[in-house]
């Protein structure tokens, strides 16, 4: 399922004006054995490095958290949630976004997160931040996020 927001507005002639956006994007989500973390086949393990950047520090954090526990059982499967958001726009930017902000919250300090992006910067226990002055987006924005489900769903 897809899901678009637009609307009209318009802007005065003849003056520089500053637009912000701010929202909480909607957010993806497959769950348990349809997930296949950290068993991702080969060619879905290209579509999430293309999509995510995910790498082999993701994918290592993701096989750790699923090693058997002193039983030999596997704990819970991790799940997915995913954020998409179009920043490229069919390049159809005036310019630069002259002060690009963005945070990601994965929720949860065991979490995994993973996108595409230079310069992230940890800010906190489950947040990144990117900053960017004079930024021209050459590709939309892509989130993965794996998780454990509380206990209990």
């Amino acid at each position: 399922m897809r899901s678009s927001f637009f609307w009209t507005q318009t802007f005065p002639a003849g003056r520089e004006l500053a637009v912000e956006h701010r929202y909480r994007p909607s957010v993806g989500e497959t769950t348990g054995a349809e997930v296949g973390w950290p068993q991702i086949d080969p060619e879905a393990a290209k579509r999430y490095e293309a999509l995510y950047c995910v790498d082999k520090e993701f994918i290592a954090g993701a096989r750790k958290a699923q090693k058997p526990d002193a039983k030999g059982e596997f704990t819970a499967p991790l799940f997915e949630r995913r954020i998409a958001y179009v920043l490229k726009t069919g390049a159809n930017w005036a310019g630069p976004i002259g002060n690009f902000n963005l945070t990601i919250d994965k929720g949860e300090p065991d979490s995994l997160v993973s996108f595409c992006a230079d310069r992230v910067k940890k800010t906190g226990p489950t947040t990144f931040e990117v900053r960017y002055a004079s930024f021209t987006p050459t590709r939309d924005l892509n989130v993965l996020i794996l998780y454990r489900p509380p206990k209990g769903d």
